[in-house]
């Protein structure tokens, strides 16, 4: 595969622009090294992964400040800065996010450095193209799933808060794994009182189940 790309290298750098997309859902590619830029851009489209480009550190971190990538592929020998330390910064500001380190000098030392850092994988030059394709796709269901959990969240929460006090204090309960025989003692109203509570809540928060119920507000917690 690696030879395929360069073969096709110089359609590429003539044709690039048509395979460079923007947006949030695309994967970023940042590296100065025009020709390893355009290669890597070039096979994750290939592959029906969209990127964007950077050429610049700056560049990537300009961008950051309105939109962060769901996968990063970062040279790490960019000039002025390590791909590490722009990471480090993107992680700041965004939280910890899947990425691919690209370099021309890997030790032992650099990969696990990358992996404490959330790495999918560390490649070198020249990059074995499938490795990187899998690792990235790895990387976009990594972050897809954390997008997911975090929505499931955010919609919990607000749907929980929208509860009263009472359904509230029952649902916590719920949660701790209390009967309603136990709730209904603990709060001094009548078993029959608290199921119709219970069934309010289920229906405001949208669950089928007590099972559902706990699953949910765990993720809230964690």
């Amino acid at each position: 595969m690696d030879g395929r790309y360069h073969f096709f290298l110089g359609f590429v750098f003539i044709q690039g622009v048509m395979y460079m997309t923007t947006g949030n859902a695309s994967v970023w590619v940042v590296s100065d090294d025009e020709r390893l830029q355009i290669a890597i851009s070039f096979v994750l489209t290939e592959a029906g992964i969209p990127c964007s480009t950077f050429s610049s550190s700056r560049h990537a971190l300009d961008m950051m400040c309105v939109a962060s990538p769901p996968c990063l592929v970062v040279d790490h020998e960019l000039t002025g800065t390590s791909g590490l330390d722009l990471v480090s910064q993107f992680h700041s500001q965004h939280g910890v996010f899947p990425f691919v380190l690209i370099t021309r000098n890997g030790t032992v030392e650099l990969a696990v450095r990358a992996m404490k850092r959330g790495a999918m994988t560390v490649l070198e030059v020249p990059v074995d193209y499938d490795n990187l394709v899998e690792a990235v796709q790895s990387g976009l269901q990594i972050d897809a799933d954390r997008r997911l959990r975090e929505n499931l969240r955010t919609q919990f929460a607000n749907r929980f808060q929208a509860l009263t006090a009472r359904e509230r204090e029952i649902a916590e309960l719920v949660f701790e794994g209390k009967l309603s025989k136990q709730i209904a003692k603990l709060l001094s109203i009548s078993p029959k009182t608290v199921e119709v509570h219970r069934s309010r809540i289920t229906k405001k928060l949208e669950v089928e189940s007590v099972t559902q119920l706990v699953k949910l507000m765990q993720l809230t917690r964690s």
